[in-house]
């Protein structure tokens, strides 16, 4: 019998070896890449908006100083238009005044001459002995008096009286509007300074804005340079995924060529395992039983009791158990009542062994809350997690997916990230077991497929 389980041993390692492994390796490590490169994609998604965001903030801020300035300018032009205005007030009114005062100087020249003219007269009626008079005007103390004394001298003509008291009239009116000139002259020279000093102040505000508006436009290219680089490189990055996508369509092509090459081989080794059962089945009474055969699985299968014969691409899964190559049930082994959908890895020191992930995934599922960690008989479960007790769940992407069940501890989480040979758990007898021992299980979008096709490498190592 030993000899036999042998020979089928090697025809199967012949058989399954025969199917191309070099897709897997690259498929494995080219999906790490490409989820590498897509980790890089999404970092760089994220540093574009954030780029994209500075951006949209500096050119706001700065379509706000352009218009600030824009303002300010204009600002000036009117400054600057009204101090020319205000300078030219200024020259007329300096003008005016000089003008001004050439009228006061004629009217008092005039004055001069109608007081000449006056003592002209004085003097012939001092001549004439008209001593009274005389002595009345040479009597007064000044200008002023001497006008009011005149009044008093009937000799003189009421013509000269008047003249001189128009002369007086129009140097007071002139003098006035000189007066008022020299006012106005003095307001527009404050409102020249004032002038003077909101345009320096504009000036020193638009020299500061300008400053500002600069630096905020190099600020501005700045960020448009750090976001067409980063769009340069994840334009790269995504042709780099797009690159990948498309060689693995192309392996999975030529995967599926090699798949329909290999399919009656594999049936071949198929129906060879089953034989293989039912000869230990048989033989059971007659030939010593390896100490570990009691424990064959018993959970409850979860699905169809039957399973489509189907090898997703590639292969190299790493072995779930390391250390424990005793197979207590195979794939597609008949339980009566239903066909087994996996593989049992069992031993007699294999309670609290190490379970690792046979694959790069993420963990789909978990059961944590079975205690019933003991070997039960064939019709007794207690019904946790469906049967498989404390389980771990992995999916590894593209439509595989690996089942780790009947663990003692779970040593990860949902949604965590695991890597090929990562230890996710430790061996046990939960739910519907009757020893302790593995239950690996592979399926394919949903559909269970046997676990040596992963495990072809390991043929040479295992038996049962």
């Amino acid at each position: 019998m030993k000899s036999i389980k042998a020979i089928i041993c090697a025809a199967l390692s012949v058989c399954l070896l025969a199917v191309p492994l070099s897709s897997a390796v690259v498929f494995n490590a080219g999906a790490e890449d490409v989820q590498t490169l897509q980790d890089k994609l999404a970092e760089l998604d994220a540093k574009s908006a954030e780029y994209q965001a500075e951006l949209d903030k500096y050119e706001t801020d700065i379509n706000e100083k352009e218009a600030y300035s824009a303002a300010l300018i204009n600002k000036i032009d009117v400054l600057n238009e009204k101090a020319v205005v205000t300078q030219q007030a200024i020259a007329e009114t300096k003008q005016n005044i000089q003008t001004k005062q050439g009228e006061i100087d004629k009217a008092n020249g005039e004055i001069d001459k109608q007081v000449d003219a006056l003592c002209e007269r004085l003097r012939l009626i001092y001549m004439a002995g008209s001593a009274s008079n005389l002595e009345i005007l040479l009597g007064a103390k000044d200008f002023d008096d001497f006008i009011d004394k005149m009044a008093l001298v009937k000799s003189l003509s009421d013509y000269d009286k008047q003249m001189i008291d128009d002369i007086n009239d129009q140097i007071s009116v002139v003098e006035k509007q000189k007066s008022d000139l020299e006012a106005e002259e003095k307001t527009l020279e404050e409102q020249k300074k004032t002038l003077t000093d909101d345009l320096d102040e504009l000036n020193t505000l638009l020299e500061e804005n300008q400053n500002v508006l600069s630096e905020l436009t190099q600020k501005s290219a700045s960020a448009r340079a750090a976001l067409n680089s980063a769009s340069g490189q994840s334009q790269e990055l995504e042709a780099q995924i797009a690159e990948y996508f498309a060689e693995q369509d192309e392996l999975a092509r030529a995967a599926a060529a090699s798949q329909a090459e290999a399919e009656a081989s594999k049936q071949r080794a198929a129906e060879q395992q089953k034989q293989q059962a039912q000869e230990r089945q048989s033989s059971s009474n007659t030939e010593p039983q390896n100490n570990d055969d009691n424990y064959d699985d018993y959970e409850e299968e979860q699905g169809s009791d039957t399973y489509e014969d189907v090898t997703p691409t590639g292969s190299g899964y790493t072995w779930p158990a390391p250390g424990y190559y005793y197979l207590s049930s195979l794939w597609n082994e008949d339980r009566y009542s239903y066909n087994h959908g996996a593989i049992d890895i069992a031993g007699g020191d294999i309670f609290g062994a190490a379970v690792v992930a046979a694959d790069d995934g993420y963990v789909s599922d978990t059961c944590t809350y079975c205690t019933h960690n003991y070997s039960k008989s064939m019709s007794e479960s207690c019904g946790c997690g469906g049967g498989f007790g404390n389980y771990v769940w992995l999916d590894h992407g593209n439509g595989k997916e690996t089942i780790y069940g009947h663990l003692t501890s779970v040593l990860v989480s949902p949604g965590q990230r695991v890597s090929k040979g990562q230890v996710i758990g430790t061996v046990g007898t939960t739910g519907h077991s009757t020893g302790p021992h593995l239950h690996f299980e592979c399926r394919y979008y949903g559909t269970k497929y046997n676990p040596m096709d992963e495990l072809s490498a390991y043929w040479g190592m295992v038996s049962y």
